[in-house]
């Protein structure tokens, strides 16, 4: 069986890449929260959610700035 070679990234590329990542994952749970919020209603744990989410998103702009 031929085995598949990889492509090294530069350091810069593998960033990029991750931030990329976490930017969508994001992105993603800002929708499925702002769903929920709409079909659920509003309680502690959606509160709790939000703070959460608040702080990645700080912190992905923190370290992608």
């Amino acid at each position: 069986m031929a085995r598949s070679v990889r492509h090294p990234r530069s350091r810069t590329q593998a960033i990029a890449h991750h931030n990329r990542q976490v930017a969508g994952v994001t992105a993603a749970l800002l929708v499925v929260l702002s769903l929920y919020t709409v079909v659920i209603g509003p309680d502690a744990w959606l509160w709790f959610a939000w703070a959460v989410l608040l702080l990645a998103c700080v912190a992905l702009f923190t370290v992608r700035g």
